[in-house]
Protein backbone atom coordinates (compact mmCIF):
# COMPACT_ATOMS: atom_id res chain seq x y z
CA UNK A 1 0.00 0.00 0.00
CA UNK A 2 1.28 3.60 -0.77
CA UNK A 3 1.16 5.46 2.22
CA UNK A 4 2.17 9.53 2.94
CA UNK A 5 3.41 10.08 6.62
CA UNK A 6 2.12 13.82 7.32
CA UNK A 7 4.39 15.06 10.26
CA UNK A 8 7.61 13.43 11.06
CA UNK A 9 7.86 14.17 14.46
CA UNK A 10 8.04 11.35 17.17
CA UNK A 11 4.43 9.66 16.26
CA UNK A 12 4.61 10.09 12.55
CA UNK A 13 8.59 8.58 12.20
CA UNK A 14 7.38 5.49 14.39
CA UNK A 15 4.71 5.05 12.44
CA UNK A 16 6.42 5.79 9.11
CA UNK A 17 9.38 2.91 10.20
CA UNK A 18 6.79 0.40 10.98
CA UNK A 19 5.15 0.98 8.14
CA UNK A 20 8.09 0.55 6.08
CA UNK A 21 8.84 -3.10 7.87
CA UNK A 22 5.64 -4.15 7.32
CA UNK A 23 6.08 -3.43 3.35
CA UNK A 24 4.34 -0.38 2.60
CA UNK A 25 5.74 2.24 0.11
CA UNK A 26 5.94 5.30 2.15
CA UNK A 27 6.71 8.96 1.76
CA UNK A 28 7.17 11.38 4.88
CA UNK A 29 6.06 14.57 4.64
CA UNK A 30 6.86 17.66 6.40
CA UNK A 31 8.09 21.31 6.38
CA UNK A 32 11.09 21.12 7.75
CA UNK A 33 13.77 20.43 5.43
CA UNK A 34 16.61 19.31 7.84
CA UNK A 35 13.75 15.70 8.81
CA UNK A 36 13.50 15.40 4.94
CA UNK A 37 17.01 15.63 4.35
CA UNK A 38 17.50 12.96 7.19
CA UNK A 39 14.90 10.84 6.07
CA UNK A 40 15.81 10.97 1.85
CA UNK A 41 19.14 9.86 3.23
CA UNK A 42 17.38 7.09 5.27
CA UNK A 43 18.56 8.26 8.56
CA UNK A 44 15.84 8.75 11.39
CA UNK A 45 15.18 13.09 12.86
CA UNK A 46 14.66 11.02 16.26
CA UNK A 47 16.22 8.81 18.63
CA UNK A 48 14.17 5.67 19.28
CA UNK A 49 15.15 1.89 19.90
CA UNK A 50 14.51 0.32 16.61
CA UNK A 51 13.26 3.18 14.15
CA UNK A 52 17.04 3.85 12.77
CA UNK A 53 17.24 0.32 11.24
CA UNK A 54 13.67 0.20 10.30
CA UNK A 55 14.34 3.69 8.11
CA UNK A 56 17.24 2.48 7.09
CA UNK A 57 16.23 -0.83 5.97
CA UNK A 58 13.15 0.67 3.76
CA UNK A 59 15.40 3.28 2.00
CA UNK A 60 17.59 0.70 1.13
CA UNK A 61 14.73 -1.38 -0.43
CA UNK A 62 13.11 2.12 -2.37
CA UNK A 63 10.19 1.80 -0.61
CA UNK A 64 10.99 5.62 1.11
CA UNK A 65 10.51 8.78 0.08
CA UNK A 66 10.45 12.22 2.21
CA UNK A 67 9.36 15.79 0.62
CA UNK A 68 8.32 19.08 1.86
CA UNK A 69 5.84 19.55 -1.01
CA UNK A 70 2.31 18.43 0.55
CA UNK A 71 1.29 17.80 -3.28
CA UNK A 72 3.94 15.83 -4.35
CA UNK A 73 3.19 13.32 -0.95
CA UNK A 74 -0.08 12.90 -1.85
CA UNK A 75 0.42 11.71 -5.50
CA UNK A 76 -0.87 8.15 -6.26
CA UNK A 77 -0.90 7.79 -2.18
CA UNK A 78 -3.80 5.31 -0.91
CA UNK A 79 -4.07 6.63 2.71
CA UNK A 80 -2.71 10.32 4.34
CA UNK A 81 -1.56 9.44 7.78
CA UNK A 82 -1.84 13.01 9.22
CA UNK A 83 0.92 12.63 12.17
CA UNK A 84 0.93 17.03 13.04
CA UNK A 85 2.03 17.84 16.38
CA UNK A 86 -0.87 19.75 18.61
CA UNK A 87 0.89 21.84 21.25
CA UNK A 88 -0.63 22.98 24.01
CA UNK A 89 -1.60 27.05 23.88
CA UNK A 90 -0.92 28.98 27.12
CA UNK A 91 -4.10 29.18 27.82
CA UNK A 92 -4.16 25.12 28.17
CA UNK A 93 -5.76 24.86 24.99
CA UNK A 94 -4.34 22.91 22.44
CA UNK A 95 -2.89 24.45 19.58
CA UNK A 96 -4.37 23.34 16.23
CA UNK A 97 -2.53 25.51 13.46
CA UNK A 98 -0.35 22.82 11.91
CA UNK A 99 -2.87 20.42 11.61
CA UNK A 100 -5.39 22.74 10.18
CA UNK A 101 -2.70 24.17 8.08
CA UNK A 102 -1.67 20.19 6.85
CA UNK A 103 -5.63 19.73 5.84
CA UNK A 104 -5.58 23.10 4.03
CA UNK A 105 -2.60 21.73 1.99
CA UNK A 106 -4.16 18.34 1.54
CA UNK A 107 -7.32 19.85 0.28
CA UNK A 108 -5.77 22.08 -2.25
CA UNK A 109 -4.02 19.37 -3.75
CA UNK A 110 -6.80 16.97 -4.10
CA UNK A 111 -8.48 19.59 -5.87
CA UNK A 112 -6.19 18.49 -9.25
CA UNK A 113 -6.69 14.87 -8.07
CA UNK A 114 -8.43 12.22 -9.38
CA UNK A 115 -7.27 10.01 -6.45
CA UNK A 116 -8.96 10.11 -2.88
CA UNK A 117 -6.65 8.98 -0.29
CA UNK A 118 -8.47 8.16 3.05
CA UNK A 119 -7.35 10.76 5.44
CA UNK A 120 -6.52 8.98 8.78
CA UNK A 121 -5.35 11.87 11.32
CA UNK A 122 -3.57 10.14 14.43
CA UNK A 123 -2.74 13.40 16.06
CA UNK A 124 -4.42 13.81 19.49
CA UNK A 125 -7.55 16.44 19.51
CA UNK A 126 -10.19 17.12 21.72
CA UNK A 127 -13.27 15.20 21.21
CA UNK A 128 -15.39 17.40 18.28
CA UNK A 129 -12.61 18.45 16.53
CA UNK A 130 -12.47 16.11 13.48
CA UNK A 131 -15.90 16.49 12.75
CA UNK A 132 -16.28 19.94 13.57
CA UNK A 133 -13.42 21.38 12.69
CA UNK A 134 -11.30 19.48 10.20
CA UNK A 135 -13.93 18.02 8.09
CA UNK A 136 -15.49 21.85 7.09
CA UNK A 137 -11.71 22.75 6.48
CA UNK A 138 -11.16 19.63 3.89
CA UNK A 139 -14.28 20.49 2.33
CA UNK A 140 -13.34 23.81 1.98
CA UNK A 141 -10.28 23.53 0.72
CA UNK A 142 -10.89 20.43 -1.76
CA UNK A 143 -14.08 21.15 -3.10
CA UNK A 144 -14.96 17.44 -1.90
CA UNK A 145 -17.71 15.95 0.23
CA UNK A 146 -16.82 14.14 3.20
CA UNK A 147 -18.60 10.67 3.46
CA UNK A 148 -19.77 11.01 -0.49
CA UNK A 149 -16.03 11.81 -1.98
CA UNK A 150 -13.71 11.17 0.22
CA UNK A 151 -13.78 10.02 3.71
CA UNK A 152 -11.66 11.18 6.90
CA UNK A 153 -11.52 8.94 10.13
CA UNK A 154 -9.85 9.78 13.76
CA UNK A 155 -7.17 6.67 14.58
CA UNK A 156 -5.51 7.49 17.79
CA UNK A 157 -1.75 5.67 18.74
CA UNK A 158 -0.83 4.56 21.76
CA UNK A 159 3.21 4.86 21.68
CA UNK A 160 5.16 5.24 24.17
CA UNK A 161 8.71 6.63 24.17
CA UNK A 162 11.17 4.05 24.31
CA UNK A 163 8.72 1.10 23.38
CA UNK A 164 7.34 3.02 20.63
CA UNK A 165 8.30 0.39 17.62
CA UNK A 166 7.02 -2.38 20.51
CA UNK A 167 3.96 -0.78 21.06
CA UNK A 168 3.06 -0.18 17.39
CA UNK A 169 3.74 -3.83 16.68
CA UNK A 170 1.63 -5.30 19.83
CA UNK A 171 -0.72 -2.49 20.46
CA UNK A 172 -3.28 -2.82 23.78
CA UNK A 173 -6.16 -1.88 20.99
CA UNK A 174 -7.11 -0.67 17.59
CA UNK A 175 -9.39 2.18 17.96
CA UNK A 176 -10.93 4.07 14.46
CA UNK A 177 -13.37 6.75 14.62
CA UNK A 178 -16.18 7.00 11.33
CA UNK A 179 -17.82 9.56 10.19
CA UNK A 180 -19.61 6.94 7.50
CA UNK A 181 -19.85 3.62 8.88
CA UNK A 182 -16.85 1.56 6.98
CA UNK A 183 -14.87 4.70 6.34
CA UNK A 184 -12.39 2.98 8.08
CA UNK A 185 -12.44 -0.77 6.63
CA UNK A 186 -8.74 0.26 4.19
CA UNK A 187 -6.80 1.23 7.26
CA UNK A 188 -8.28 -2.01 9.18
CA UNK A 189 -7.32 -3.90 6.46
CA UNK A 190 -3.84 -2.62 6.78
CA UNK A 191 -3.69 -4.30 9.98
CA UNK A 192 -4.97 -7.93 8.75
CA UNK A 193 -1.91 -9.52 10.52
CA UNK A 194 -1.65 -7.70 13.77
CA UNK A 195 -3.19 -9.44 17.07
CA UNK A 196 -5.13 -6.33 19.00
CA UNK A 197 -8.80 -6.07 19.47
CA UNK A 198 -10.39 -3.27 16.91
CA UNK A 199 -12.95 -1.07 18.01
CA UNK A 200 -15.68 0.70 15.23
CA UNK A 201 -16.29 4.30 17.28
CA UNK A 202 -17.64 7.61 15.84
CA UNK A 203 -15.30 10.25 15.61
CA UNK A 204 -15.96 12.13 19.21
CA UNK A 205 -15.94 8.86 20.89
CA UNK A 206 -12.52 8.14 19.44
CA UNK A 207 -10.80 11.23 19.84
CA UNK A 208 -11.77 10.89 24.24
CA UNK A 209 -10.58 7.39 24.25
CA UNK A 210 -6.77 9.23 23.63
CA UNK A 211 -7.37 11.44 26.46
CA UNK A 212 -9.24 8.85 28.92
CA UNK A 213 -6.18 6.88 28.58
CA UNK A 214 -3.85 9.29 29.33
CA UNK A 215 -5.23 11.37 31.85
CA UNK A 216 -5.73 7.64 33.60
CA UNK A 217 -1.97 6.88 33.22
CA UNK A 218 -2.00 10.81 34.74
CA UNK A 219 -4.01 9.71 38.02
CA UNK A 220 -2.53 6.38 38.56
CA UNK A 221 1.10 8.14 38.17
CA UNK A 222 -0.36 10.31 40.88
CA UNK A 223 -2.07 8.17 43.20
CA UNK A 224 1.16 5.87 43.42
CA UNK A 225 3.23 9.06 44.21
CA UNK A 226 0.47 10.09 46.85
CA UNK A 227 0.77 6.88 48.58
CA UNK A 228 4.23 6.75 48.37
CA UNK A 229 4.67 10.27 50.16
CA UNK A 230 2.45 9.15 52.83
CA UNK A 231 3.79 5.49 53.31
CA UNK A 232 7.70 6.96 53.53
CA UNK A 233 6.63 9.66 56.32
CA UNK A 234 4.98 6.28 58.30
CA UNK A 235 8.57 4.36 57.86
CA UNK A 236 6.76 2.06 55.62
CA UNK A 237 8.14 0.88 52.10
CA UNK A 238 5.64 1.71 49.48
CA UNK A 239 6.70 -0.88 46.87
CA UNK A 240 5.93 -3.53 49.20
CA UNK A 241 2.69 -2.03 49.56
CA UNK A 242 2.61 -1.87 45.50
CA UNK A 243 3.65 -5.32 45.16
CA UNK A 244 0.31 -6.68 46.89
CA UNK A 245 -1.94 -3.72 45.59
CA UNK A 246 -0.95 -4.81 42.29
CA UNK A 247 -1.18 -8.07 42.22
CA UNK A 248 -4.95 -8.01 42.60
CA UNK A 249 -6.18 -8.14 39.74
CA UNK A 250 -9.99 -8.78 40.41
CA UNK A 251 -10.83 -5.26 42.21
CA UNK A 252 -7.65 -2.97 41.76
CA UNK A 253 -6.02 -3.82 38.47
CA UNK A 254 -9.17 -4.82 36.39
CA UNK A 255 -12.08 -3.10 35.00
CA UNK A 256 -13.96 -3.09 38.60
CA UNK A 257 -15.04 0.52 39.12
CA UNK A 258 -14.20 1.99 36.03
CA UNK A 259 -17.68 2.15 34.15
CA UNK A 260 -19.13 5.92 34.62
CA UNK A 261 -21.82 6.09 36.84
CA UNK A 262 -22.92 7.38 40.05
CA UNK A 263 -21.23 8.72 43.33
CA UNK A 264 -19.91 6.15 45.99
CA UNK A 265 -20.80 5.62 49.41
CA UNK A 266 -21.62 3.29 52.10
CA UNK A 267 -19.32 2.44 55.12
CA UNK A 268 -16.11 2.38 54.05
CA UNK A 269 -15.29 4.41 50.83
CA UNK A 270 -16.24 7.30 52.68
CA UNK A 271 -14.81 6.85 55.98
CA UNK A 272 -11.63 5.54 54.81
CA UNK A 273 -10.82 8.55 52.33
CA UNK A 274 -11.10 10.90 55.66
CA UNK A 275 -9.23 8.72 57.95
CA UNK A 276 -6.40 8.88 55.60
CA UNK A 277 -6.34 11.76 54.84
CA UNK A 278 -6.84 13.44 58.46
CA UNK A 279 -3.77 11.32 58.86
CA UNK A 280 -1.83 12.68 56.18
CA UNK A 281 -2.73 16.40 57.91
CA UNK A 282 -1.37 15.28 61.05
CA UNK A 283 2.33 14.22 59.37
CA UNK A 284 1.88 17.09 56.46
CA UNK A 285 1.86 14.67 53.86
CA UNK A 286 -0.29 17.08 50.64
CA UNK A 287 -2.63 14.44 49.07
CA UNK A 288 -4.03 16.96 46.70
CA UNK A 289 -5.60 14.05 44.30
CA UNK A 290 -7.06 12.25 47.31
CA UNK A 291 -8.56 15.38 49.00
CA UNK A 292 -10.41 16.45 45.79
CA UNK A 293 -12.30 12.75 45.35
CA UNK A 294 -14.54 13.47 47.89
CA UNK A 295 -15.58 16.75 46.45
CA UNK A 296 -15.41 15.43 42.91
CA UNK A 297 -18.33 12.65 44.36
CA UNK A 298 -20.72 15.66 46.13
CA UNK A 299 -20.29 17.71 42.50
CA UNK A 300 -21.75 14.12 41.31
CA UNK A 301 -24.79 14.40 43.58
CA UNK A 302 -25.10 18.15 42.86
CA UNK A 303 -25.30 17.39 39.19
CA UNK A 304 -28.04 14.77 39.54
CA UNK A 305 -30.15 17.33 41.97
CA UNK A 306 -29.61 20.26 39.34
CA UNK A 307 -30.95 17.71 36.64
CA UNK A 308 -33.89 16.75 38.19
CA UNK A 309 -34.91 20.12 39.14
CA UNK A 310 -34.80 21.21 36.04
CA UNK A 311 -36.87 18.43 34.68
CA UNK A 312 -39.55 19.67 37.47
CA UNK A 313 -42.05 16.92 38.41
CA UNK A 314 -43.69 16.68 41.61
CA UNK A 315 -43.83 13.02 42.20
CA UNK A 316 -40.30 11.53 41.75
CA UNK A 317 -39.59 7.39 42.49
CA UNK A 318 -36.30 5.61 43.28
CA UNK A 319 -35.52 2.64 42.31
CA UNK A 320 -32.76 1.86 44.98
CA UNK A 321 -32.01 3.13 48.02
CA UNK A 322 -29.26 1.25 49.45
CA UNK A 323 -25.85 2.10 48.53
CA UNK A 324 -25.64 -0.73 46.11
CA UNK A 325 -27.85 -3.10 45.11
CA UNK A 326 -28.32 -6.77 47.35
CA UNK A 327 -28.08 -5.20 50.16
CA UNK A 328 -30.02 -2.95 53.32
CA UNK A 329 -26.94 -0.59 54.07
CA UNK A 330 -28.28 2.56 53.72
CA UNK A 331 -25.00 4.49 55.28
CA UNK A 332 -23.74 7.02 53.52
CA UNK A 333 -26.00 5.84 50.61
CA UNK A 334 -25.42 8.56 47.57
CA UNK A 335 -29.37 7.77 46.98
CA UNK A 336 -30.15 9.04 49.99
CA UNK A 337 -28.53 12.07 50.09
CA UNK A 338 -30.46 12.59 46.62
CA UNK A 339 -33.86 11.48 48.48
CA UNK A 340 -33.71 14.24 51.05
CA UNK A 341 -32.37 16.47 48.64
CA UNK A 342 -35.73 16.19 46.44
CA UNK A 343 -37.81 16.61 49.68
CA UNK A 344 -36.36 19.73 50.65
CA UNK A 345 -36.77 20.80 47.31
CA UNK A 346 -40.65 19.68 47.82
CA UNK A 347 -41.10 16.66 45.98
CA UNK A 348 -42.65 13.81 46.92
CA UNK A 349 -41.22 10.52 46.52
CA UNK A 350 -41.81 7.05 46.31
CA UNK A 351 -38.88 4.50 46.52
CA UNK A 352 -38.99 0.89 46.03
CA UNK A 353 -35.90 -1.21 47.22
CA UNK A 354 -36.57 -5.03 47.38
CA UNK A 355 -33.51 -5.79 49.96
CA UNK A 356 -35.07 -2.94 52.87
CA UNK A 357 -37.39 -4.28 55.49
CA UNK A 358 -37.95 -1.03 58.12
CA UNK A 359 -38.22 -3.47 60.90
CA UNK A 360 -35.30 -4.81 60.40
CA UNK A 361 -33.15 -1.98 60.67
CA UNK A 362 -30.35 -1.70 63.47
CA UNK A 363 -27.90 0.48 64.46
CA UNK A 364 -26.26 3.23 62.50
CA UNK A 365 -27.43 1.89 59.69
CA UNK A 366 -31.13 2.63 61.04
CA UNK A 367 -30.31 5.88 62.52
CA UNK A 368 -28.61 7.46 59.65
CA UNK A 369 -31.55 6.88 57.43
CA UNK A 370 -33.91 7.63 59.71
CA UNK A 371 -31.74 11.36 60.97
CA UNK A 372 -31.93 11.92 57.10
CA UNK A 373 -35.80 10.79 56.17
CA UNK A 374 -37.39 10.58 59.24
CA UNK A 375 -39.84 7.68 58.77
CA UNK A 376 -38.86 5.59 56.05
CA UNK A 377 -41.89 3.29 55.78
CA UNK A 378 -43.66 6.68 54.11
CA UNK A 379 -41.39 6.86 51.37
CA UNK A 380 -41.39 3.17 50.75
CA UNK A 381 -43.46 1.79 48.35
CA UNK A 382 -43.69 -2.49 48.26
CA UNK A 383 -43.69 -2.92 43.95
CA UNK A 384 -42.76 -1.16 40.69
CA UNK A 385 -46.21 -1.12 39.68
CA UNK A 386 -46.40 1.63 42.49
CA UNK A 387 -43.71 4.25 40.81
CA UNK A 388 -46.32 4.40 37.76
CA UNK A 389 -47.34 7.40 39.36
CA UNK A 390 -44.52 9.00 39.44
CA UNK A 391 -43.57 11.70 36.43
CA UNK A 392 -39.89 10.92 37.01
CA UNK A 393 -38.34 7.77 37.85
CA UNK A 394 -34.69 7.24 38.93
CA UNK A 395 -32.65 4.06 37.95
CA UNK A 396 -30.23 3.50 40.80
CA UNK A 397 -30.20 -0.05 40.94
CA UNK A 398 -29.78 -3.08 38.51
CA UNK A 399 -33.09 -4.95 39.56
CA UNK A 400 -35.07 -3.75 36.50
CA UNK A 401 -35.62 -4.94 32.85
CA UNK A 402 -35.27 -2.79 29.78
CA UNK A 403 -38.92 -3.83 29.73
CA UNK A 404 -40.15 -2.27 32.59
CA UNK A 405 -38.14 0.82 31.72
CA UNK A 406 -39.87 0.81 28.06
CA UNK A 407 -42.83 0.50 29.59
CA UNK A 408 -42.16 3.88 31.90
CA UNK A 409 -41.02 5.19 29.02
CA UNK A 410 -44.10 4.48 26.99
CA UNK A 411 -46.43 5.63 29.38
CA UNK A 412 -44.83 9.61 29.29
CA UNK A 413 -42.31 9.10 32.35
CA UNK A 414 -38.86 10.46 32.44
CA UNK A 415 -36.52 7.55 33.28
CA UNK A 416 -33.04 8.48 34.42
CA UNK A 417 -30.61 5.67 34.26
CA UNK A 418 -27.51 5.90 36.77
CA UNK A 419 -26.47 2.28 36.29
CA UNK A 420 -27.11 1.64 32.41
CA UNK A 421 -29.67 -1.19 32.08
CA UNK A 422 -28.87 -3.01 29.39
CA UNK A 423 -30.64 -3.71 25.84
CA UNK A 424 -32.71 -0.22 26.37
CA UNK A 425 -33.25 1.84 23.67
CA UNK A 426 -31.94 4.86 24.65
CA UNK A 427 -33.68 6.85 21.98
CA UNK A 428 -36.72 6.28 23.30
CA UNK A 429 -38.62 8.88 24.55
CA UNK A 430 -38.03 10.71 27.49
CA UNK A 431 -34.75 8.33 28.44
CA UNK A 432 -31.46 9.74 29.73
CA UNK A 433 -28.71 8.02 31.79
CA UNK A 434 -25.93 9.43 34.22
CA UNK A 435 -23.18 9.30 31.42
CA UNK A 436 -24.47 9.09 28.61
Amino acid sequence: MKVSVFGTGYVGVVSLACLLRDGHDVVGVDPVSSKIDDLSQGKTPIQEPQVAELISAGHAAGRLRATTDPAVGIGGAEMLWLCVGTPSRQDGGIDLDSLTGAIQEIGRSLRGLKTRPLVIVRSTVLPGTTENKLVPVLESASGLSVGRDIQIVYHPEFLREGSAVNDFDDPPKIVVGELIPGAADRLLDLYQNYQAPRFRLKLAEAELIKYCDNLFHAVKITFANEIGALAKELGIDARIVADVFCADRKLNISPRYLRPGFAFGGSCLPKDLRAILRRSAEISVEMPMLHSVLNSNRSQIERLVDRIVTLGPQQVGLVGLAFKSMTDDMRESPYVTVAKRLIGEGMSLKIYDQGIQPERLIGSNKISVQNALGHLETWLVSTLDELTSCELILVNHPSVTADQIHTWLDGNITVVDLVGITDVDRDRGTYEGIAW
